[in-house]
């Protein structure tokens, strides 16, 4: 089971934007981008935390890093 937090009611296409965690107070989105399952789209979001463990996933080419050529969610909604 996992709790949120609703951060914004709506954003620009009218969903709720929330923050995830675990019963022991784990950040969800964190914890995928650390493991290289989620890109920190910082287009919406400067949070630093996020941004370092997406850099420190890129090193360790794990997760959706592992690919040479990763596409993003952006990229292919934009085609």
């Amino acid at each position: 089971m996992v709790g949120i937090i609703v951060e914004t009611e709506h954003d620009r296409y009218g969903r709720p934007v929330v923050w995830v965690y675990t019963p022991d107070g784990k950040d969800v989105s964190a914890e995928m981008i650390r493991a290289g399952l989620a890109w920190h789209y910082k287009h919406f979001s400067d949070d630093l935390e996020y941004a370092l463990l997406e850099i420190e996933a890129r090193k360790s080419k794990i997760g959706l890093w592992s690919d040479p050529h990763p596409v993003s969610p952006w990229e292919t909604r934009r085609k």
